[in-house]
């Protein structure tokens, strides 16, 4: 006898269905199945089993076909033949029968009338180029291809059959239901809307056309979609490379398509070919890919690790951060800059056409839900969609759901928008306008012209953006912006969210022309909803609103900025200006007592190979929290806030990812003064922020640039800054602290004297001042390893005291000199040393300068009491009332010896102000020669009438340092005193 065989056939039939060589089939219990093989020869018996392995003779079985009644389920069916004449046994395929899905159907879908009946149609079946009503009330399965409409509006209910379907139509209008899939049940098939309408003019008024407009209506769209949406490459793929290795397997098809982001700089390449490229899938096997082109650019697809020697690919020898992790505390120690793979491949697609107003005019399809609609789409491709230059007219476009007029109405809570595609766009991606309580989720955005993910007029609230992949982001050309805010260098970006009340995390933006998040948050709303009320019954204001949550973004090869909080929208026009955030309680708050202003957080965030800031922050009392800043330009973290804090995070300079498309940095990226693209880890936002316990790698210097792990072109609003103080317990690798730069115009000037605490440039508590005798002259200098010239300064010991904000008439009516902050007079001083009063030793000049110029008020100069100093105004009247802030000198023995320009025909008297409360102040003792005020203990002066001035011993300690509330650094820092020179008697 032979082995038995598989007998190669059955065939069923399922009530009316046939099913040939079906593996598995869903039935319930009690139905029928007809079990057929075909053709054979000899002996039959049906056999059943409920594990495929023990076999039991269905009785009575022994015909062909047999009708078996399911009364177990699951159940595995074959039939055993014995043929004659040699008695061999076959087997058939082994059919696996299971219980189907039992779903409930729906009301509305009891009285369904398929669209290919024509008793459906009492006026006759639609034709093409018909304008169709589906009724209120009337229940339509669509269940063939119909002809192309001439419109097609829905006051009842259509859906889709489960079969392959294209709809054709000049518009869609939905008042009562378009389903395509529900949440439970996706769609399987493909299905295809293209709207065809070529009208463009008739698009600026109304509801436009070319769209789906869901009009107190309901949209019901549920694709298919893989498992995985997306996952990154992991390991390294060369230019031209058509093979790709995935961190993840994925369940992807060959002829689908998949984006690769880029892992370099903007546009990066001799050709400028780094950007995202869109392919079709060849092969899939698990986590190896094959596409149907090579790549335009080298990605990278390895982990990074810092180490005691800099960045390495292998975690072995991994640093342990300066504080120890915790529940509390996850400093990152990975650096992962893997290209993102994309699928963008969706059973259900919405689409223009490609035709001439497209391809001539920017005319794609738009989809807009307005007030009373719900909607829920999930599973979608949207192509060749958005109007160019066209208000209202974008791929997707939730429009005033939540305000009308100053009324706010309900949250449109439970619409989402998910795990879509929208491929194509000339005006915007997904736009949140003047609705709140929205899902946005999973989505992936690419080749769109404006803002990628979009809320429209600063109202937009509660919303939650979470998981979206923007890429490949451009402005619109000139004169197709929709606002100014949408072209420029501050231009379209992947995510402009204007209002701090949302919740955005785990997004992704890169690829974009301007900044990957642009978080813009205005001091009033705008355009529809410019007139809609805040809690309180006042007019909402963004910018003091308490700010929602920011969470696990990632912002890589933008052209401008990573993360940047700032610049809002000022007017109708959508320009833009610096504007400081504050978060509070009562979205009201400006000043003092400060009881309602809250801290935020920007937390877990990644910005790398950004071509300017890696994140620029505006905000007061801000905390950026264990993120990850790596190979952009410029200063990693900038801005202009306010006690804010930067704290367990891995900042990297330059990582073994550079290069790899043959250019690095530009040369110039980060503009303000000194511009410069080279890497520098922090500015100083003036010492209002703590930089502390993170991990800094790679930060190399070269001469006299910006760049190292501090950048001293920060220091510019004081003479002496102590704000080094702040930042603490960093391990710093390979890097070196920062070069001491001078500003660019001589009308202006940096902090003269950095006090270096932690000894970053010479020894503890010394301070970094320029190579210059005024600072230098008589005082032990510890030279900076790499040297005085490329370091741009010297380590000496202090102490050294500050003298800005003068006024030389008293303050009045009258700008711009005679207010201190208009002092734009120029600065003349001399350093002497006390033996030799005639010859000075070094001298320190600042120029004049004009009210409009950059930074035209920062004026000042370091002293020690070392030297004595002489103050004159070239080209200015004797002053006759003049004030000057006094900084630094904080202990009672802290004195300095300086001469004042002064009118001497007046006579003077001296004393110090508190400028926290003017009524107090101490008159100084008046001398009689200037040796005598050299000799006093202080507090004293002499007036040299027949040379115009007055020379002052000024002694420190007589008030306390400024309050606790604003930064504990500056009890050991920044004491100021108000110094005034006036008539006496008067």
């Amino acid at each position: 006898m032979k082995k038995p065989a598989i007998f190669p056939v059955v065939i069923l039939w399922f009530q009316v269905l046939n099913l040939s060589a079906q593996q598995t089939i869903s039935v319930n219990l009690n139905d029928t199945l007809t079990l057929d093989i075909g053709t054979y020869r000899g002996e039959l018996q049906w056999e059943s089993s409920s594990n495929k392995t023990d076999w039991m003779d269905i009785d009575g079985a022994i015909s062909n076909p047999y009708k078996y009644t399911v009364d177990q389920l699951p159940i595995q069916l074959r039939a055993r033949v014995i043929e004659e004449p040699c008695e061999e046994v076959y087997y058939s395929e082994i059919i696996e029968v299971v219980q189907a899905e039992i779903v409930e159907e729906e009301p509305a879908v009891s009285n369904l009338k398929p669209w290919s009946d024509p008793l459906t149609w009492p006026n006759g079946k639609p034709q093409e180029g018909d304008e169709v009503i589906i009724g209120e009330g009337d229940s339509i399965l669509l269940d063939e291809y119909p002809p192309a409409l001439g419109g097609l509006t829905i006051d009842g209910l259509l859906l889709f059959d489960t079969l392959d379907l294209d709809l054709t139509s000049e518009w869609i209008v939905v008042r009562g239901e378009l389903r395509i899939g529900t949440e439970d049940k996706p769609y399987t098939k493909q299905a295809t809307i293209t709207l065809t309408d070529t009208d463009t003019e008739a698009s600026f008024t109304g509801m436009g056309t070319r769209g789906i407009m869901v009009m107190g209506g309901a949209l019901e769209l549920h694709g298919a979609v893989p498992e995985k949406i997306w996952t990154r490459l992991d390991a390294h793929a060369e230019e031209g490379a058509i093979s790709l290795q995935l961190v993840d397997d994925v369940d992807w098809k060959g002829g689908e398509q998949i984006l690769v982001a880029p892992t370099d700089y903007y546009e990066a390449g001799l050709a400028n070919q780094s950007i995202t490229q869109k392919v079709a899938l060849t092969s899939v096997d698990g986590k190896n890919v094959t596409i149907d082109k090579g790549l335009n650019a080298q990605r990278w697809g390895l982990l990074q690790y810092p180490t005691a020697n800099g960045m390495s690919l292998d975690p072995a020898g991994v640093v342990a951060p300066p504080v120890a992790n915790s529940e509390v505390s996850n400093t990152p120690t990975v650096l992962d800059e893997r290209a993102e793979v994309a699928h963008i491949t969706r059973n259900i697609v919405i689409q223009a056409p490609d035709d001439e107003v497209w391809n001539n005019e920017g005319f794609g399809a738009h989809t807009m839900i307005m007030p009373g609609s719900t909607a829920h789409v999930e599973g979608v491709h949207f192509r060749r969609v958005g109007q160019r230059g066209r208000i209202r007219r974008y791929p997707w476009h939730w429009h005033m759901l939540s305000y009308s007029g100053t009324e706010t109405l309900a949250d449109a809570e439970g619409h989402y928008f998910k795990k879509n595609v929208i491929d194509g766009s000339e005006n915007r991606g997904i736009v949140i306008h003047g609705t709140n309580g929205v899902l946005v989720q999973d989505n992936i955005v690419h080749d769109v012209k404006g803002h990628g993910v979009f809320t429209e007029d600063a109202v937009e609230r509660r919303n939650t953006i979470d998981g979206n992949l923007v890429f490949h982001v451009r402005n619109p050309e000139w004169g197709d912006q929709i606002r100014e805010h949408e072209v420029g260098s501050f231009g379209s970006s992947g995510f402009w969210i204007a209002n701090p009340d949302n919740t955005v995390t785990n997004n992704i933006a890169a690829d974009c022309q301007t900044f990957g998040f642009w978080l813009a948050f205005p001091d009033r709303p705008f355009g529809s909803a410019n007139q809609v009320l805040y809690d309180d019954g006042q007019l909402m204001r963004p910018n003091r609103m308490l700010f929602g949550a920011f969470d696990s973004n990632t912002a890589h090869s933008n052209k401008n900025d990573g993360i940047h909080l700032d610049d809002p929208q000022v007017d109708e026009a959508g320009n833009t200006q610096p504007l400081q955030y504050w978060s509070t309680a009562d979205g009201r708050t400006d000043g003092t007592p400060y009881d309602a202003l809250r801290r935020f957080t920007l937390s877990r965030f990644k910005v790398w190979k950004n071509m300017d800031n890696g994140s620029w922050d505006r905000g007061v009392w801000t905390d950026i929290v264990e993120v990850v800043s790596a190979d952009n330009c410029g200063r990693f973290f900038a801005g202009s806030g306010a006690d804010g804090v930067i704290e367990r995070s891995l900042v990297v300079g330059t990582s073994l990812n550079f290069m790899m498309n043959g250019t690095g940095r530009p040369e110039i990226a980060d503009f303000q003064f000194n511009p410069s693209s080279a890497p520098t880890a922090f500015a100083t936002y003036h010492s209002a922020f703590s930089m502390r316990q993170n991990i800094v790698v790679n930060f190399e210097v070269t001469e006299y640039d910006r760049a190292g792990v501090f950048a001293t072109d920060d220091y510019y609003i004081r003479p002496v800054d102590k704000g080094l103080v702040r930042n603490y317990e960093n391990l710093i690798i390979e890097s070196h602290p920062g070069v001491k730069l001078k500003p660019q115009y001589d009308y202006m000037t940096f902090a003269s004297a950095l006090w270096d605490p932690y000894g970053f440039w010479g020894p503890e508590e010394n301070y970094l001042v320029y190579n210059d005798e005024f600072l230098t002259h008589g005082k032990e200098i510890t030279t900076p390893e790499l040297g005085a010239e490329i370091v741009g300064g010297v380590s000496v010991q202090g102490p050294f005291y500050g003298f800005v904000s003068f006024v030389l008439h008293g303050t009045g009516p009258n700008p711009p000199q005679n207010f201190n902050f208009m002092d734009l007079m120029a600065l003349h001083v001399d350093r002497y040393d006390a033996d030799d009063l005639e010859n000075p030793v070094a001298t320190w000049e600042v120029a004049e300068a004009e009210r409009n110029w950059t930074l035209q008020h920062m004026r000042d100069f370091a002293t020690t009491p070392d030297g004595i100093y002489e103050l004159t105004f070239p080209n200015q009247d004797n002053p006759t009332d003049f004030h000057v802030e006094v900084e630094s000198m904080i202990e009672a023995t802290d004195t300095q010896v300086i001469g004042i320009q002064f009118d001497g025909s007046v006579d003077a008297t001296v004393y110090l102000q508190q400028p926290s409360n003017q009524n107090n102040f101490h008159v100084y003792e008046e001398l009689n020669s200037l040796q005598d005020v050299m000799n006093s203990s202080g507090e004293t002066f002499w007036q040299d009438t027949a040379n115009n001035r007055v020379w002052v011993k000024i002694l420190g300690g007589r008030w306390e340092a400024a309050p606790a509330d604003v930064g504990d650094w500056t009890e050991e820092t920044n004491e100021t005193m108000n110094l005034r020179i006036r008539e006496a008697n008067n």
